[in-house]
């Protein structure tokens, strides 16, 4: 599957911003993800093991889709992608597990 042309710019700028020596500021980090229509911060799904949905439900993304881990396991690393984001983008004090 290849990236369409909008979807490759966003991600090359976000990838030109994280390469300079400088800190990424917490407003491209929520840009680059409102650019790809998610809405921070992101959060567990209290219905589905391992889903990731941003501030409206959306589903972001799935962790072993395949359900070939331990439903906790599963969960720990969904919740893991999930502190590291909203760490980065600034929401370090919300509430983050379901």
């Amino acid at each position: 599957m290849s990236i369409g042309t909008p979807h490759r710019a966003a991600i090359e700028a976000f990838n030109t911003a994280s390469a300079a020596a400088q800190l990424i500021s917490h407003r491209t980090i929520r840009t680059a993800f409102l650019d790809q229509n998610v809405q921070l911060p992101l959060r567990l799904s209290e219905t589905y093991i391992g889903v990731v949905l941003d501030r409206h439900g959306c589903d972001v993304l799935t962790v072993d889709v395949n359900n070939e881990r331990p439903d906790d396991e599963a969960s720990a690393i969904a919740l893991f992608i999930i502190e590291c984001v909203n760490e980065a983008a600034g929401f370090s004090g919300e509430k983050l597990d379901a």
